[in-house]
């Protein structure tokens, strides 16, 4: 089907059918195909509207050629005005994009006071295609911008995920105010590109990471497979640059330049288990000053060890045959202590740029809920520690300190353990309340004394999801899945309900996990029932975040 409508708004109204059939429809302009969209078009109304861009091309004909019917194509309009599309519910302390798929954050950097944040967006539906570069910023996580899509899929291939970089030494002869965006262009992943494969890309930025402009010179060709997600930083020590490559399997290749442009390969290192979406920093142990690089993959994993700017030397494992690899996510797991990876969970974490000792960290959360106008969000900014344990040095994740700012109402309780055990356990209500995200402080201990056989456990209910905390058997289970606690005499937790997740810092930020909001909102109440325990709770009312008053949630 080949079909030509006039551009006479800036705006082209794209109908989206979730669940309907593929089509990949080409828009051409003058002849010269500008794009590829694979889209869910078929025949009845549109559930949402997406939009392309229209600005460039006023006043003349645009041809949209593809395997849909006529009938999906009655649907497209062209208005001056984006298309709403009002959702069930938006998430209150999250970010998500206006419209469509969200997943890898991706350029993380902060820059004249703002951090800005680009991420792996598809703005023409609710699942994993046609992938571009969203971008939005913050002064704080407080309050946040969107505008239009930043990259796009091109004939070279969709835009997957990378990095950004302050060019402080005008490598490039832009100024050194400007910014490097180091992506992978994933050949062969578009039928568009499917005489192309995975090679890494540039782009530029001389207005403060607002618009990027593509460099059309090659950063490095295509080494093997779906090489990807480049990390790139400057390493002040030997005065060099090092990109982090993930290859494939669970192999990384690390690369040196002194210009941003030439590459050398200076390592290659096999970690069983850890694979895409690499990160690369140091972090230092307040307590004895000791500075332990970090190789981050996507679900968590890590390795710590020495660099020196040529070689990444790793901790090796206890029987000393290989890396010794550590997981900060609790990916939840059923009764069969098996990965279900169709469950919401943290994924494919990166951390800022330019933030001097700071190392915060943003993650995808794979939240997908149905009748919503997207599908996954942004974690809470997290603030990375290294911390000494009796099994040595480990990664510990809290929330950043600007998440203080969302508080509005503060309630404390104390716990104390009901003398006449045999009379059930203790209960307190907590919370009850209409549209409000919650966070809550929980400091506590067993209760119990020596050689006490009783029960030891909090049942939290937290808008009708359950969590329960047993401190016998040293696990929160959460509907069907469970989260193994380290022996502790003292637990800390930190808990933030949010209309479709909840984040969980467990053990002062040794454990994290995300576990899905079983209410799907945030009205109701919290409720707790408690047996041999003590200790106290600080629950807060929080207020929403703001973001671009086009979908204003705060």
């Amino acid at each position: 089907m080949k079909k030509t409508i006039s551009i006479t708004g800036r705006y082209l109204w794209i109908p989206i059918n979730p669940g309907a059939k593929d089509s990949i429809v080409s828009f051409y302009f003058k002849g010269e195909k500008i794009q590829e969209m694979c889209i869910e078009t078929g025949e009845e109304e549109p559930c949402f509207y997406a939009w392309f861009d229209a600005a460039a091309y006023q006043g003349a004909g645009m041809t949209l050629e593809g395997d849909y019917k006529e009938r999906w194509f009655d649907y497209v309009a062209v208005r001056d005005e984006k298309p709403c599309n009002p959702g069930k519910s938006r998430p209150l302390i999250h970010y998500a994009p206006e419209f469509g798929w969200l997943n890898d954050p991706n350029g993380l950097i902060y820059h004249n006071g703002v951090y800005h944040i680009y991420h792996q967006h598809n703005p023409y539906g609710v699942r994993w295609e046609n992938m571009h570069w969203a971008h939005t910023s913050t002064p704080d996580f407080l309050s946040y911008t969107q505008t239009e899509d930043v990259l796009f899929p091109d004939e070279e291939g969709p835009v997957f995920s990378g990095t950004a970089i302050l060019d402080h030494n005008n490598c490039l002869g832009l100024g050194d105010d400007a910014i490097a965006y180091f992506y992978t262009s994933a050949g062969g992943r578009s039928h568009w590109s499917k005489d192309h494969c995975f090679t890494q890309k540039m782009a530029v930025s001389t207005d403060h990471g607002k618009t990027l402009k593509r460099r059309a010179d090659f950063v490095l060709p295509h080494i093997i497979e779906e090489n990807r997600d480049p990390k790139v930083f400057y390493h002040k020590e030997s005065s060099s640059y090092i990109m982090v490559l993930y290859i494939s399997d669970d192999t990384f290749y690390f690369f040196r330049s002194k210009d941003l442009n030439e590459w050398e390969k200076i390592q290659e290192i096999t970690v069983p288990g850890m694979w895409e979406c690499p990160d690369f920093f140091p972090l230092v142990c307040e307590e004895d000053g000791v500075k332990k690089w970090v190789l981050w993959s996507a679900d968590g994993y890590y390795c710590l060890g020495e660099f020196d700017g040529q070689s990444f030397f790793t901790q090796k494992n206890k029987e000393g045959k290989g890396f010794a690899r550590y997981q900060l996510y609790d990916i939840v797991k059923d009764g069969t202590n098996k990965v279900d990876r169709n469950f919401v969970r943290p994924y494919a974490a990166q951390s800022f740029q330019e933030t001097g000792d700071r190392i915060l960290q943003l993650n995808w959360i794979t939240s997908i809920k149905k009748d919503r106008n997207y599908a996954g969000m942004l974690s809470l900014p997290g603030e990375l520690g290294l911390i000494s344990t009796s099994e040595g040095y480990r990664i510990c994740i809290n929330p950043a300190k600007e998440m203080e700012k969302l508080r509005r109402e503060t309630f404390e309780t104390v716990l104390e353990t009901g003398e006449d055990q045999a009379s059930g356990p203790c209960s307190v209500s907590l919370y009850s309340g209409e549209g409000q995200a919650l966070e809550m402080e929980m400091v506590i201990r067993d209760a119990r004394e020596p050689g006490d056989t009783g029960e030891s456990y909090i049942k939290l209910s937290v808008f009708k999801t359950l969590f329960f905390i047993d401190l016998c058997s040293r696990e929160i289970t959460v509907g069907s899945h469970r989260i193994l606690l380290p022996e502790e005499k003292e637990y800390h937790f930190r808990l933030y309900a949010d209309t479709d997740v909840f984040e969980l810092f467990v053990c002062k930020g040794l454990t994290y996990t995300v576990t899905e909001n079983e209410s799907d909102g945030v009205s109701g109440s919290a409720e707790m029932a408690y047996c041999g325990i003590r200790g106290s709770i600080r629950l807060h009312v929080l207020k929403g975040i703001r973001i671009s008053e086009e979908i204003g949630v705060g």
